[in-house]
């Protein structure tokens, strides 16, 4: 009963482990998530990498991804499926419409399929499955923000510690795609996940008050460059 017990406490965190880590086949590491666009504009360099890192997180992820996340996880205690999911479809559509690039709506949609899929085998909850039936059945997008918020809540993550699950995996992407740019090396990209530690914190306590009608992020230089991407002669990442 003991060991029973100390595993109820420690599953949402292993589980956050398991979907925040950079083996789980969400296809995170296709993603530069804009940085390779602003690389090639020639709007970030090492020395201005924690600055956009930073203003990424803040106007971009911030009142977008963490805030779509975070309501997720807010509706996600509705009992009624067919309730859930109108709620989810709400926040998802949304999340959807304030995205400008096409390779932004591509690889959200892309990576939440492949978690909800996934999640709906692995956790066998009547909410995940309902939700991967509502989106497989093209209702929804199914974008992964909206993806990770109902995952988290039905895994028994805090709304909190969801959001800045999400963020770390996110930043540690960013990191990774920052170092294959050679906009950094190894050591500098640990100094950069380590260094967006107090902007995480504020994103997270902010994310889970906006309301839905403030879902959706700023960073129209961010937004050009992943056009320009689209069509950029050689591209090593997918966005």
């Amino acid at each position: 009963m003991r060991g029973t017990s100390v595993h109820d406490r420690l599953s949402p965190l292993l589980l956050a482990l398991q979907l925040s880590d950079s083996s789980f086949p969400s296809g995170m590491y296709t993603l530069s998530h804009g940085l390779e666009g602003l690389a090639q504009d020639g709007e970030v360099s090492a020395d201005t990498l924690t600055d956009t890192v930073h203003g990424i997180l803040r106007h971009n992820v911030g009142p977008g991804e963490s805030t779509a996340l975070a309501l997720a996880w807010a509706a996600s205690s509705t009992t009624d499926l067919d309730e859930l999911c109108a709620a989810l479809a709400r926040i998802d559509r949304r999340i959807h419409a304030t995205r400008l690039a096409k390779q932004a709506r591509v690889s959200a949609v892309r990576t939440g399929r492949q978690v909800l899929d996934l999640a709906a085998e692995l956790m066998e909850d009547p909410a995940v499955r309902a939700w991967n039936a509502y989106v497989s059945a093209r209702h929804s997008p199914g974008s992964a923000s909206v993806v990770m918020g109902l995952v988290y809540a039905r895994g028994g993550l805090g709304a909190r510690e969801a959001v800045a699950t999400d963020l770390s995996a996110y930043l540690a992407s960013l990191a990774g795609a920052a170092l294959r740019l050679r906009l950094t090396d190894h050591r500098g990209a640990q100094r950069l996940i380590t260094r967006a530690a107090p902007v995480v914190t504020e994103i997270a306590d902010s994310a889970v008050i906006r309301p839905i009608e403030e879902l959706g992020g700023f960073a129209p230089a961010l937004d050009i460059a992943q056009m320009r991407h689209e069509t950029a002669p050689a591209r090593l990442f997918a966005s």
